[in-house]
């Protein structure tokens, strides 16, 4: 049985009448989420906010409770991606209304607010995860987590090593923003997950090879789920993303998955790698012919950053050896045809 839970169904998301926040006409040159040589990860330093979640509580508004429940499903998330969840789900607020409750938040020890930047840079991009309190917030709320989008505190981090660096918080803020603009565009869909594992119903852990993990899924409906592996420019990239495939691979040719597996899942899921661009999609495709990993029998799909600022369901291709796209289209909602092929 499939499992939809409240911040992980599509009909809670359904509004679109709301200002979403950037010119749908004015596309970018580059991604906002490419990772460059040299950025760094500069957390804001906050004094002790011993106030407890029962007196926090008692002065939110329903606005306040759900920048707290995107945060905890979505793990890091930019104030405008924040704006636009909220506005998806029918709650009336402004942009710089955003930016004033994560203000709050921040002084009460709610959230953790992170830049990227490079070293020299007065300012770069600013994203949100939940600190303590928040996450204690999120799952009174309701908010599932799991080891994807899991809370550690700074004091844990440190003792294992495992502070997120600024490609892993930028293929996140990628996955989230594939969500959002199949939201926003009116994509047919049921369900979308976040840094969740796909894996046949088995003892943990996993030690033969047969899971995956990606930045977002996508279920289309009862038959169709959308895998999307966020790929950044960087020097460990391909080799990374060499070793999902293969596990992928083993995992949709696993008798166990298709018997069982940890969603409920009647099909098999498509793996879409999202490149910064078309030129780097070709890249990732050269290489993947280099190792053998371009399969004629589970074809892969591609996408691009850019599509996701555009109003447009035609936003998966195919490539061939000679990088040629061959197109495809999201259903539109209220539709309940399959991805359709277009010309």
């Amino acid at each position: 049985m499939k499992k939809i839970e409240k911040f992980n169904d599509i009909a809670n998301y359904s509004n679109r009448v709301f200002e979403y926040g950037f010119r749908a006409g004015h596309i970018p040159e580059k991604p906002v989420y490419a990772v460059h040589d040299g950025e760094e990860v500069f957390m804001t330093m906050l004094p002790f906010n011993g106030m407890p979640i029962e007196r926090i509580e008692q002065s939110f508004d329903a606005v306040d409770f759900a920048v707290i429940e995107e945060i905890g499903r979505s793990k890091y998330l930019s104030s405008l991606q924040i704006y636009q969840f909220i506005g998806l789900r029918e709650l009336a607020v402004q942009r710089q209304g955003i930016r004033n409750r994560l203000n709050k938040m921040m002084k009460l020890r709610l959230i953790r607010e992170y830049e990227l930047k490079m070293p020299e840079m007065v300012s770069g991009l600013k994203v949100y995860d939940l600190d303590y309190k928040g996450y204690q917030m999120a799952l009174n709320r309701g908010v599932i987590f799991h080891k994807g989008n899991g809370y550690l505190s700074n004091k844990r981090k440190q003792e294992l090593e495992q502070f997120d660096s600024v490609e892993d918080i930028k293929r996140i803020l990628v996955g989230n923003m594939i969500v959002l603009a199949n939201l926003m565009n009116g994509a047919e869909c049921d369900r979308f997950g976040i840094m969740e594992t796909m894996r046949p119903v088995q003892e943990l852990p996993i030690t033969d090879g047969c899971i995956i993990r990606t930045a977002t899924n996508i279920q289309l409906d009862d038959e169709s789920i959308l895998l999307y592996e966020v790929v950044r420019s960087t020097p460990h990239a391909m080799r990374k993303l060499a070793n999902k495939i293969n596990r992928y691979y083993k995992l949709i040719n696993d008798v166990r998955y298709r018997q069982s597996n940890y969603y409920g899942y009647k099909s098999v899921p498509q793996l879409v790698i999202c490149g910064e661009s078309y030129e780097h999609c070709i890249k990732i495709d050269k290489y993947l012919r280099s190792r053998e990993l371009i399969s004629e029998k589970d074809s892969l799909l591609y996408t691009e950053d850019l599509f996701y600022v555009q109003q447009t369901l035609q936003n998966l291709y195919e490539l061939d050896e000679d990088g040629q796209r061959t197109w495809y289209s999201l259903p539109a909602r209220h539709s309940v045809r399959d991805m359709e092929r277009s010309a």
